[in-house]
């Protein structure tokens, strides 16, 4: 193995079923991984995980980093302030947002989407520990 190669990071099991809802919310976010990369003249991150939203109270969100959500399951609505539009997403859709998008998350039952986004790890996803996959154990397909 080349000196120059590094080795993926696998997460056996991690799924968006183990995500907890805060005590009192019916939205919340997991982050999955976050990457650092030095390849501009400033740092910057590329972070992925779930964002999980059941029916009842909006949430409002003004960007200061950009993102995008990729719908898996549900419904995920978007009201875009800057047009007045409300966007229902259903699974397929993507949704880009840029840096000063302010928006109101909702949903009229649940939505699952995956996104990244472009900040450091802020809300780590929980039942992560002991679910990476042993980098010295050779896989076989």
């Amino acid at each position: 193995m080349s000196s120059d190669l590094v080795p993926l990071t696998i997460i056996k099991g991690a799924s968006h079923e183990f995500i907890p809802f805060p005590a009192g919310e019916n939205a919340t976010v997991a982050d999955f991984h976050s990457i650092r990369t030095n390849t501009t003249d400033s740092p910057s991150y590329l972070t992925s995980g779930f964002y999980k939203i059941e029916k009842g109270k909006a949430y409002p969100l003004h960007y200061s980093c950009e993102e995008t959500k990729y719908v898996i399951s549900g419904q995920i609505d978007v009201l875009d302030e800057a047009t007045g539009v409300t966007h229902h997403l259903v699974p397929g859709d993507f949704a880009f947002f840029y840096v000063n998008s302010k928006v109101q998350f909702s949903t009229k039952s649940t939505g699952l989407a995956f996104y990244a986004v472009t900040r450091p790890v802020k809300a780590a996803h929980p039942n992560l520990a002991g679910r990476e996959e042993d980098v010295k154990s050779k896989s076989k397909l």
